[in-house]
């Protein structure tokens, strides 16, 4: 038989409202009162009725998370990160893999919270869901005004690589990444690559613009050969992505190519699986813990008080030493 929380309210001594509004965390409960109820709540085993708490706060504390794609591991650690900030709120992730509107459709069957979408899914949203009582949040450029956004100023980000990179003395510097068929946001990095070797007075060689054609690993790496392939390689590379560069030092490593004394890299994404490539990795970016607390942030203002939050909330890019440059 489950536990209910009339078990948990004999052994706590306290009433039944007591005790709910301690699993909720209310401020109208005394910390010490909390304690006894949490800790009588999980010596009994108690699990929340989500249909019953739902028809009295109205909410089911559930926020259905739509997936882009399974395959890009920078994806998958913020995700985590997020994850782990909604629960420390009380909070449920649902992850779908499925088709954005499928997702969403299932989502708000089952009267989920809020919609959180990264960019890539976002473009996949029909108006008519967008005009739902549950709020949506992006992740990435805006891309419907109604849905406010939590993103980084990525030409600042790869502007501030090649800063990093003339102060080192490099003068023929490369950008990997998505070029002639970009999406917004990856064409925003490669802008920001012109943009900074002009503000430092270098020489813009189109060829030195690598189109990879994708983001995964193996578009960097074939992209990579193609770069040491030239006659006059450059002396340092700007990566588009976490992926990409995996596949660009995987390159680099089969060429007996030497980083950073031969060739140095830094790479757009600030994610803690740069750290453990076999050299790690520099970067730019904004830190993933930075990145989680802002969406976790917008989540709850956009439950709380829908209609409040900035069309985009855009977070400043750092750079981050490691031993790739």
């Amino acid at each position: 038989m489950s536990v209910t929380i009339k078990d948990i309210s004999k052994q706590v001594g306290v009433s039944y409202s007591t005790v709910a509004k301690a699993l909720n965390n209310s401020p109208l409960v005394k910390e010490t009162t909390k304690r006894k109820v949490i800790a009588a709540a999980e010596s009994l085993g108690y699990r929340p009725n989500l249909a019953a708490r739902s028809l009295v706060t109205k909410r089911t504390g559930l926020i259905g998370i739509v997936w882009p794609n399974v395959e890009r591991p920078a994806l998958s650690s913020l995700l985590t990160s997020i994850q782990n900030r909604l629960a420390d709120n009380n909070l449920t992730a649902l992850l779908s893999i499925d088709e954005p509107q499928e997702a969403i459709t299932t989502f708000l069957n089952l009267r989920v919270d809020a919609i959180l979408m990264f960019e890539e899914s976002a473009y996949g949203i029909a108006e008519g869901q967008a005009r739902t009582n549950v709020p949506f949040v992006s992740i990435g450029m805006p891309v419907q005004p109604d849905v406010p956004a939590v993103d980084m100023n990525r030409r600042e980000a790869v502007k501030l690589a090649v800063a990093t990179l003339v102060a080192k003395g490099h003068t023929r510097i490369a950008y990997i990444g998505p070029y002639a068929e970009a999406s917004v946001q990856q064409r925003e990095k490669w802008i920001g690559y012109r943009e900074g070797i002009h503000e430092h007075g270098l020489s813009f060689e189109e060829d030195l613009l690598i189109d990879s054609n994708g983001l995964l690993w193996q578009h960097g790496y074939h992209a990579a050969q193609q770069m040491l392939a030239m006659s006059d390689r450059p002396s340092a590379v700007i990566s588009g992505s976490y992926d990409l560069s995996a596949g660009i030092l995987r390159a680099f490593q089969t060429s007996g190519i030497s980083v950073p004394n031969d060739i140095a890299i830094i790479s757009y994404d600030h994610i803690p699986h740069l750290e453990q490539l076999e050299i790690p990795i520099s970067a730019v970016g904004v830190p993933e813990e930075v990145m989680s607390e802002a969406v976790t942030r917008t989540v709850l203002q956009a439950i709380e008080s829908p209609g409040s939050l900035p069309n985009r909330t855009e977070l400043t890019p750092e750079y981050f030493h490691r031993r790739s440059d």
